[in-house]
């Protein structure tokens, strides 16, 4: 991802489309920044994580946001009872095997009962 001082010269430069510009730059950074808070979160709770809940495997997993795709690496718990976690995604407040964000899939039904 370009540094904000030379997408400023570089918008400077070729000022044609530049919300478009604007926009694709704040979504690239709304992805960076999210990938690496998503993945930071992860080791957090890992640390934190009740006794008996091993990690038994990394995983990556696509997730689709209002600000693009992203693709991000989480662990796989098995609890104490034998079943299989992911805490990450239950802290993110997803649907077990969901690849939609909570605020997309928002989005999308809000579009889907108001337009037809």
């Amino acid at each position: 991802m370009e540094k904000i001082d030379e997408f400023r010269e570089k918008l400077k430069e070729d000022l044609g489309g530049w919300e478009e510009k604007i926009f694709e730059f704040a979504c690239d950074l709304a992805r960076t920044l999210t990938k690496e808070v998503l993945e930071e979160l992860d080791n957090e709770l890992m640390q934190g994580r009740d006794e008996g809940m091993k990690v038994v495997a990394y995983k990556k997993h696509w997730l689709t946001t209002i600000f693009g795709d992203i693709r991000i690496k989480r662990r796989l718990y098995r609890d104490k009872d034998g079943d299989y976690r992911f805490l990450l995604d239950e802290k993110m407040g997803l649907d077990k095997g969901s690849y939609v964000s909570p605020k997309t899939k928002e989005l999308a039904i809000l579009a889907s009962t108001r337009y037809t």
